[in-house]
């Protein structure tokens, strides 16, 4: 996927909090997105994480960024690090890709990412350019994934790539191709019946020199959130899945931990 189109951006300044709402013109269609800035130290000029959110959105009922997004803002804001969440559903009119990823395809996703990379390039009185990183969660790890292929071009490159449980097959069942081009970590759960981990860790396996994997032990789908694991159904084009999501602490801890040093070792 080449980069076609010259980004603009329009900055929307929210009130009282820690955040700065932004509207990304990505070839026409305007991406929400969220920036939070870091405030470590006095830090100003700093690296950045952009942020890809799951097939469920990164919104609450009320319309504002999850308890997800703020935590791992938050995290990483601590490192010093500035984050721009990628909100790629609402300016689309969705609410949900979870039973149907036709609604926003992730090549849609990926070319946010390019458009969110584009921005930040030109934020030269707060954003490092040099240290770009890209972190997804599920179907936003898989845009992560993607978006490190060799054919996704940048007006700056991004130094490192975080995927947290992402799907590693196409919507046929296929493990997805691609040349990974930049270091990328992935953060798996050995009893995912979302996203069957056995796929990444054979992407991992084919690509030893650019792709790490972590496996946690009896950790499912969602193991870095809070909540006990539970049963979702999706009701899904083709069939119905029963599938668990859930936090286990350990690996909560563990990946979180891995995520920093992985992205600390490569904005060096």
């Amino acid at each position: 996927m080449k980069l076609l189109a010259i980004f603009s951006i329009l900055f929307i300044s929210v009130a009282c909090t820690a955040q700065t709402s932004v509207k990304i013109d990505n070839q026409g269609t305007q991406v929400d997105g969220y920036f939070y800035a870091t405030k470590k130290d006095g830090v100003h000029k700093a690296p950045t994480i952009v942020a890809l959110h799951g097939c469920g959105g990164m919104l609450n009922p009320r319309g504002k960024p999850n308890f997800r997004s703020n935590a791992y803002a938050k995290i990483l804001n601590r490192q010093g690090w500035h984050v721009l969440f990628i909100d790629s559903l609402s300016s689309r009119h969705v609410k949900s890709i979870c039973t149907d990823g036709r609604l926003v395809t992730q090549a849609q996703r990926v070319s946010d990412v390019q458009a969110a990379v584009a921005y930040l390039s030109k934020q030269s009185d707060s954003v490092d350019a040099q240290r770009i990183g890209i972190l997804g969660w599920s179907h936003g790890g898989s845009t992560a994934l993607l978006s490190n292929d060799a054919g996704v071009d940048y007006l700056v490159e991004p130094r490192a790539i975080v995927a947290f449980y992402p799907g590693c097959l196409d919507t046929k069942g296929r493990r997805i191709e691609l040349k990974p081009i930049r270091p990328v970590l992935m953060q798996l759960g050995e009893i995912d019946d979302w996203t069957n981990p056995i796929p990444c860790q054979t992407l991992a396996a084919q690509w030893p020199s650019k792709v790490r994997q972590d496996t946690y032990a009896q950790a499912s789908h969602g193991f870095d959130s809070d909540g006990p694991v539970r049963a979702i159904n999706l009701k899904l084009p083709r069939e119905n899945r029963t599938v668990h999501t859930g936090g286990d602490p350990l690996a909560k801890a563990t990946s979180q931990a891995k995520m920093i040093s992985f992205f600390k070792e490569h904005f060096k």
